[in-house]
């Protein structure tokens, strides 16, 4: 049966539509090869639908159906951890005859099947991994910041980090390796390194050099700030990290044309932007 999978593998293929974007190459469209060949999109609105996506995109291409089978393999293989170095990838790829394995991780990862980091030789086979590390630590800036303990309270911690993490959202390599909490194998190959760099690639946080101290900036665990609040922490020289500007109505909390208000909002989308002007030259408001 295996040698009957891997022919099956090595003769069918997926076809995928890819279009040229300002950001690169990207899949906008796959199709099951095998189901093509048996007519499976013989519907006239499917194949309406398939001759406009293909008229848009640049080219089409034939891609191996071992590489859809190497993503369901290595989702099978880090089950209970969503974690596998490159090397544990390899070894799986070379069991389904997957001969490029870089590109066939990268197309995966193009669409969104999975993260694959090359300078981190980390795969990511579930994101609710980063986003499970991330949600600990918005839990604890809240507690913290409100004078709560954790079940765990990081140790070695000065007060100087302390004070930068609850009140500016600041947090250093020490005292987030103190606050990581997780399984031992994912923190085995998804080290504390390796998270903060690829906070920093989805752009969640941004590197801060303050003096001597690095640190890193989660602007999305900042909470809305009023402009007189702002105002206020500026004369007492404690301006918070840097925020956008912008004004919303008190009725519904959405931008209109009654009753402005000006507010601080450094979250959702907006903390992406604050993260890229910080990692392209932009300082902090002193």
């Amino acid at each position: 049966k295996n040698t009957q999978l891997q022919t099956l593998f090595k003769q069918s293929h997926l076809s995928h539509c890819f279009s040229t974007l300002a950001s690169g190459p990207g899949v906008i469209f796959p199709v099951n090869g095998l189901q093509a060949e048996d007519s499976f999109f013989d519907d006239e609105v499917v194949v309406e639908i398939r001759r406009a996506i293909t008229q848009q995109a640049v080219e089409t291409k034939s891609l191996p159906l071992s590489w859809f089978a190497l993503e369901l393999a290595l989702e099978e293989k880090a089950e209970g951890c969503e974690v596998l170095t490159l090397e544990q990838c390899k070894e799986i790829a070379k069991l389904l005859s997957v001969r490029n394995v870089q590109a066939a991780l990268e197309f995966l990862h193009n669409c969104s099947l999975l993260l694959y980091y090359k300078e981190q030789n980390v795969v990511i086979t579930d994101p609710q991994v980063i986003l499970n590390i991330l949600t600990h630590l918005t839990v604890a800036f809240y507690k913290l910041k409100n004078g709560k303990h954790l079940e765990r309270m990081p140790h070695g911690v000065s007060q100087v980090e302390f004070d930068s993490f609850t009140k500016n959202a600041i947090i250093t390599f020490h005292f987030f390796k103190e606050l990581r909490t997780g399984p031992e194998q994912e923190r085995k190959i998804l080290t504390d390194e390796k998270v903060l760099q690829i906070f920093q690639d989805l752009l969640l946080a941004a590197k801060i050099e303050d003096g001597a101290e690095e640190g890193f900036f989660l602007p999305a665990l900042l909470p809305t700030v009023s402009i007189e609040e702002i105002h206020k922490l500026r004369k007492q020289h404690t301006s918070p990290s840097l925020v956008l500007l912008f004004t919303q109505c008190d009725k519904c909390s959405t931008p209109c044309g009654c009753k402005k208000t000006q507010c601080i909002s450094p979250c959702g989308l907006f903390c992406a932007s604050v993260v890229k002007l910080l990692s392209t030259g932009w300082t902090f408001d002193e």
